[in-house]
């Protein structure tokens, strides 16, 4: 017989790190030591629910704010290659058409932000709104 543990000796924060370690319901039950159908009961509520995606985004900022580290550095390797007359021209051109390509996307992103953050600003939040 498997040695479980008592549903509510478990907390959610270590559900939720099991299932972030193990990404699966059946390693998650087995990490915790409790059965899987109390796990999906635990997942059900409101309050796991919140600590799960709160631990989910925590994951995706810390990811997103080392690549946003790296980005200067991943430019000015770009920049060299396509700035590099020894590269051949198809690679040269592949690099400016990457960085015109981002920048777009980078700038669209940057405006749409700003937008967000100014209707945030808002002293009076219907002002913001466009009906």
């Amino acid at each position: 017989m498997t040695n479980r543990r008592n549903q509510t000796a478990v907390s959610d924060e270590e559900i939720v790190s099991a299932l972030l370690q193990s990404g699966s319901i059946a390693q998650a039950a087995t990490l915790t030591g409790i059965g899987q159908r109390t796990l999906y009961d635990r997942m059900g509520t409101r309050e796991f629910k919140a600590a799960y995606s709160a631990a989910k985004s925590d994951i995706v900022r810390s990811a997103v704010l080392a690549m946003n580290r790296n980005l200067s550095a991943a430019v000015d390797a770009v920049t060299g290659i396509m700035n590099d007359e020894e590269n051949p021209a198809g690679i040269r051109l592949q690099a400016a058409k990457m960085i015109i390509e981002n920048a777009a996307k980078f700038s669209e992103r940057l405006a749409a932000a700003d937008e967000q953050t100014a209707k945030m600003a808002a002293p009076n939040p219907f002002e913001a709104l466009e009906w």
